[in-house]
């Protein structure tokens, strides 16, 4: 919620433009009031605020005068010139008073409410880099300053979550480097990606919560990762946020031995855990698998495939321990001299690795160790070559880059399954479907803003698959160097300098 000051030595004048804040505005809170500039200048010395909105013509210090002071002593106020006036030397003047707009009395609410939407957006910016600085020096050990945190999170006290989105990664050998925030979708929570995309850090503070901080993130993972299964390890009690980092050392490190392929999870960072034993296949399933090489029964191999992935379900097996598992199979199989592989066994082994992470079950994961043990395809219309799917796989995301498009609904779509579409756009595409994804997106963006420069941007990320507006803005801006009102700019011809409105 972003301070407002709003100075006016006209009550009437002050209590309209007050009230439209209070219907229309629910990211602005008016914090302030004051009928002189003198005592808008005095508010300012007492607290900080975000948004000075003043008239001009007072007695005493005048609105100019004020905006002047005011961007003195908090540099990045906001500052809205309201006035009966309207010659060209107020303008002028507050224009050199560094204001962010200026309107004219009788104040138009739509007018009114534009700039607002523009300053939020401004100040969503900046809230969000300032966060991400000092998220990011906290994770790399370095000196924060206290005040800082104070005004940029609702309270110092803060219980804690990493969360998994689907597997394991190699990036489970990372650190924790930078703070890059994220979408949420319910209030009170604080969100940035981890060691990739697929893991987020949530924060939630001691103040907001509303009910069980387990039931709550439950209630968040359920609403806002629906897609995969999500294995979240927590904090069990409140903690300053300055233990974000040791708290982020000890829950990665939980991490890796909690995730289950295809299973959710929601486990206490102080719960007791099983030392994990060494992963190591059984004599009854090697004697098995070697009486199915000797006698070439592939069918009969591939259905012990199918029970080994049971087993691994029922019996809830980390992901690390499955892949250890893995590797025995490739290694055992092959010195049998199982038909094939043409391939050598480092190549399988490399493959291999790419599967733990986007293996949907361990169904799925055996599935796809058998084809490449074997060198079979995966299951889709034979009668179609792996080209032609991914170029029509590749169609089907520019046709639905709009649609809130994950891996496990296009697989559905498509008729194919999550690994195989992984491998089918790195070999055919050289591409991944985030990237190939975000492309089509910013392009269609790009084309948006050239073709109607004075388009909103909230119209822009919503037509380009985007619900919120800074990720998208973010996005763009990583992607071409600038933010969209800034290439905007470049095509508008009336007004080469001003941005599309927000």
């Amino acid at each position: 919620m972003y301070r407002v000051l709003i100075v006016d030595d006209e009550m009437p004048a002050l209590r309209f433009v007050q009230s439209i804040i209070e219907r229309f505005s629910k990211n602005f809170q008016v914090a302030g009031v004051a009928t002189s500039g003198e005592q808008g200048f005095q508010l300012l010395e007492q607290q900080m605020f975000d948004l000075l909105i003043t008239d001009i013509g007072m007695r005493g210090m005048n609105g100019i005068e004020l905006a002047q002071a005011a961007r003195a002593m908090q540099p990045n106020i906001r500052i809205v010139i309201i006035s009966g006036y309207g010659k060209f030397e107020y303008a002028q003047g507050a224009i050199q008073a560094g204001v962010d707009d200026y309107l004219l009395k009788p104040v138009e609410i739509q007018s009114f409410r534009q700039i607002l939407d523009r300053i939020r957006e401004t100040l969503d910016a900046e809230a969000n880099d300032l966060m991400e600085e000092t998220l990011t020096r906290l994770l790399c050990g370095e000196a924060v300053d206290e005040p800082l945190l104070c005004s940029l999170f609702s309270s110092r006290m803060m219980r804690f979550a990493l969360v998994r989105q689907g597997n394991l990664f190699t990036a489970r050998f990372a650190k924790f480097r930078t703070a890059q925030l994220r979408q949420v979708h319910q209030a009170g929570w604080i969100a940035f990606y981890g060691r990739d995309e697929q893991e987020t850090i949530l924060l939630r503070s001691s103040a907001d919560r509303q009910k069980r901080f387990p039931d709550e993130l439950a209630d968040l993972l359920k609403a806002d990762f629906p897609d995969l299964p999500c294995t979240a390890i927590y904090a069990p009690e409140d903690a300053d946020i300055l233990a974000l980092p040791q708290f982020l050392s000890r829950a990665a490190g939980r991490m890796v031995n909690t995730v289950v392929i295809g299973k959710g999870q929601l486990v206490p960072l102080n719960a007791l855990q099983s030392a994990l034993q060494p992963s190591v296949l059984s004599a009854a399933t090697k004697k098995r698998i070697a009486s199915f090489v000797e006698t070439g029964n592939t069918r009969m191999l591939k259905e012990l495939f199918v029970s080994l992935a049971i087993e691994w379900n029922q019996n809830s097996l980390p992901q690390i321990q499955a892949e250890d598992l893995c590797y025995q199979l490739i290694l055992y199989t092959a010195d049998l001299g199982v038909p094939g592989p043409k391939r050598k066994r480092e190549q399988i082994l490399r493959e291999a690795n790419e599967l733990y992470g986007s293996a949907s079950s361990y169904g799925d994961l055996l599935a796809s160790l058998y084809s490449l043990i074997f060198e079979e395809g995966f299951i889709r219309d034979k009668n179609v070559s792996a080209n032609e799917l991914c170029e029509y796989t590749l169609n089907y995301i520019r046709e639905n880059y709009a649609q809130p498009l994950s891996i496990p609904r296009i697989c559905t779509d498509v008729g194919i399954s999550q690994t195989y579409l992984s491998r089918l756009l790195r070999k055919y595409a050289g591409t991944t479907f985030n990237t190939f994804l975000t492309q089509c997106r910013m392009d269609a963006a790009k084309q948006m803003l050239r073709d109607h420069p004075d388009i909103l941007l909230h119209e822009v990320a919503a037509c380009v698959g985007y619900d919120d507006q800074s990720y998208f803005s973010k996005i763009f801006r990583n992607e071409t160097g600038m933010t969209p009102s800034q290439y905007a700019a470049m095509f508008s011809a009336e007004t080469p300098n001003h941005p599309p409105k927000a």
